[in-house]
């Protein structure tokens, strides 16, 4: 009997949670200390101030090594802004310049992605939390020394906890990732489900595709740098994440090339058992990986069996009853792809069981030696923090340029109204109060506040229904009670809840994060109901101000997906070239059919190169992908042939996964036939860039239904359909 993990298991079971309560320790630990007990209010709230700045950086994904480097440029400019911003702040008339001057170089960051993001947000957080502080004179230097000693607490509390639990960060990031892999899996199976659309099915399909990528990408990062070796300690663990990892990997490969023409497999068998068998069989694996992925990140062993034997047994059955009702004669394409799908289904299969063999108890053993080889580390993120992005991306033509430009107008808008307000009401004790916390206004603009258009507007909506779920929440804690020991035990709690879950579920994030912070406000200021109208007052306007901004130096969709589509097609072609340069490699050599093995995988130099191209395919697709999504939820004005896009997509996903499926296909050959040869040129030449030089050839003639060639004719005319969609479609796109 299977038990379904939850939606609560696989929250706690991800990185997420681990480095939650890592800062949460690390930020309220001081708090607790120096404001709780010892009544340091300024003192605290500086120290915490610095803190907190450098726990927003300490984020999972990437490498320790980075993350290290991204701590410690958040302390050195982080601390460098609260100290130019303190001296100038008795000078009114340069303040408000140097506030927006660095919102907007912070902002620029966003230019190294997300974490670099993260890190201008943390900078900037840490520069306008020192604003609410009166702080004159040499006090100026003395708040930023504290800063500056909260900054360093929390990096060294940080970098020793990370190397004591190392090896359970690389757990729960490896967990993350098969998790991911299950979900895209059951995901695919609902394309076996006649009653499910297929273009439903498809647009369900990208956002998973797209979770999974980045998972993909963070196991790399993290298992790669640790490669099994036999002086190192927890040697059976790493074994067991390196082996995890590997077949995980080729899961993915196993299930990106099941990519078949659904709609001819519907046609042909409509309510016929075969769909519900295949169907079944993904759903089966599906649950596997799912209590292997909870598993492993509890560092527990797995003792449930769970097996698809019957499934593939059915399907083999219903393929013979096919061949005795003639099916290869009439049918041969038809035949070659249940042939297909059952192929890889028995190989994803054997995937998921050593997965689940390696997280049972009893040795365990690399599962290739020569697989672990160094230059696998050419899979890891490559990150640098560097000046040359960031003046490549300033003009008006850049996305986080306008981005930039966009939060310091915002920043720009409250900070010009609190002191207009300041003018006209400078006795004004209310007004007085709320002005004292408008940095809440400027931090929830900068947390709402993205560079495109839809994820601004969705996250302004999720800020302020956490908020207002939030205030409500915590105004039922105080009619609860009130006892210090309650309420610090509550805000450690939400906060670990807040950060854990602020990256993949903002609105439920957002809504912890107001619960912690205005607890932490009533230690200092201890009449709740003027603090939580306050925050819910601030709240609303600072969505108010980030959504009106959000139309100020727009940024649409549709100034860059086309070039995100050719990216994509520009991949497809490299990554199909790869593969025959690699195939024919292997076939000179001699090295093809049953004398092909393991070692040569690990040593050829052409199969590094094709394995990087197809983790660049498969990036250059998921950004494709997510770009067309955010396209969906801008006003429709901003759309630009939707039809062309969704066709484009879906033939770039046929084309990328009958690449995949080519390679064991291929290898099987002793010699690659000319037949074969001019099909692929043709292929490769449309998917060139259009221009007036390319020419063209007429297709070839459709190959011959001879045993050698069956594999080859169903993959073959589904690439060749693709790249001809590919072709006119990108042709429309551009002329439009």
């Amino acid at each position: 009997m299977y038990i379904s993990t939850g939606k609560f298991n696989r929250i706690i079971s991800g990185p997420h949670p681990f480095f939650a309560l890592r800062q949460g320790i690390g930020v309220l630990l001081p708090i607790i200390i120096l404001i709780g007990f010892l009544k340091e209010y300024h003192f605290g709230f500086a120290f915490s101030a610095g803190a907190l700045a450098i726990a927003i950086i300490d984020q999972p994904g990437g490498t320790k090594r980075f993350r290290i480097k991204e701590m410690l440029f958040g302390l050195i400019a982080g601390n460098l802004a609260v100290l130019i911003t303190g001296l100038t702040r008795p000078f009114p008339s340069i303040i408000w310049v140097v506030i927006a001057a660095q919102v907007f170089l912070f902002s620029m960051l966003s230019v190294f992605g997300k974490r670099g993001g993260i890190v201008g947000f943390a900078c900037l957080l840490m520069m306008l939390l020192s604003l609410s502080l009166d702080a004159q004179g040499t006090d100026i230097f003395f708040y930023s020394l504290i800063t500056l000693a909260g900054s360093t607490y929390y990096f060294l509390f940080s970098i020793t906890i990370s190397h004591f639990f190392r090896l359970h960060e690389e757990r729960l990031t490896l967990a993350s990732a098969v998790y991911a892999t299950a979900d895209y899996m059951r995901a695919r199976a609902a394309f076996y489900d006649i009653n499910n659309d297929l273009d439903t099915c498809f647009r369900k399909l990208l956002p998973y595709m797209i979770t999974m990528t980045d998972a993909h990408q963070a196991a790399r990062d993290n298992v790669l740098r640790n490669l099994p070796e036999d002086h190192k300690d927890h040697q059976r663990q790493r074994i067991v994440l390196w082996n995890v990892f590997i077949e995980m990997i080729a899961l993915l490969d196993t299930m990106v090339a099941t990519q078949t023409d659904y709609e001819v497999l519907r046609q042909r068998f409509q309510n016929h058992d075969v769909m519900l068998f295949m169907r079944d069989t993904l759903i089966k694996l599906s649950r596997t990986l799912q209590r292997c992925a909870l598993k492993l990140a509890h560092n527990s062993s797995v003792n449930y069996r769970n097996s698809v034997k019957a499934e593939l047994r059915a399907i083999e059955y219903e393929l013979e009853r096919f061949k005795a009702e003639g099916i290869v004669k009439d049918e041969p394409e038809i035949y070659a792809l249940v042939v297909q799908v059952l192929r890889r289904l028995r190989n994803a299969a054997r995937y998921v069981d050593i997965i689940a063999d390696n997280l049972r108890e009893g040795e365990v053993k690399p599962l290739d030696a020569l697989r672990r080889d160094k230059s696998l580390l050419q899979f890891r993120t490559h990150q640098s923090l560097r000046l040359q992005p960031i003046l490549d991306n300033m003009h008006m033509g850049s996305a986080i340029f306008r981005y930039a430009l966009r939060v310091t107008l915002a920043i720009t808008i409250v900070q010009a109204i609190t002191n207009t307000i300041i003018i006209f009401y400078p006795d004004n004790a209310l007004v007085s109060k709320l002005i004292t916390h408008s940095h809440w206004v400027t931090i929830t603009i900068l947390l709402t506040m993205r560079p495109g258009f839809a994820l601004t507007r969705q996250r302004t909506m999720m800020r302020l229904q956490g908020t207002v779920v939030g205030c409500l929440l915590t105004l039922g804690l105080f009619s609860i009670s009130g006892n210090a020991i309650f309420l610090t035990v509550t805000m450690l709690i939400a906060m670990i809840l807040g950060q854990a879950l602020i990256v993949n579920h903002f609105r439920s994030g957002s809504m912890f994060i107001t619960i912690y912070v205005l607890i932490g406000f009533h230690f200092i200021s201890p009449d709740i109901f003027t603090i939580i109208g306050e925050r819910a007052l601030d709240t609303v306007i600072a969505s108010i101000i980030a959504f009106a901004c959000s139309f100020a130096f727009p940024w649409w969709e549709e100034n860059q997906i086309i070039k995100l589509a050719e990216r994509t097609i520009q991949a497809s072609q490299q990554y199909l070239q790869k593969e025959l340069m690699f195939i024919d490699s292997v076939l000179t050599k001699g090295m093809g059919g049953d004398n092909y093995s393991a070692a040569t995988f690990a040593h050829n130099p052409l199969y590094i190169d094709l394995q990087l191209a197809r983790r660049d395919i498969h990036n250059a697709y998921a950004a494709f992908a997510d770009s067309y999504a955010r396209m969906l939820s801008e006003p429709k004005s901003h759309h630009i042939n939707i039809g062309s896009l969704n066709r484009l997509i879906m033939s770039l996903n046929t084309m990328t996964s009958q690449i995949n499926s080519l390679g064991p296909l291929l290898v099987a050959l002793k010699t690659l036939g000319p037949d074969l040869s001019k099909q692929f040129d043709y292929i490769l030449t449309l998917l060139e860039p259009p221009s007036p030089e390319t020419i063209i050839p007429e297709p070839p003639a459709h190959l011959d239904n001879t045993p050698e060639n069956q594999p080859f004719m169903l993959p073959v005319k589904q690439m060749q359909k693709a790249a001809q969609t590919i072709r006119q479609e990108i042709q429309v796109l551009k002329n439009d």
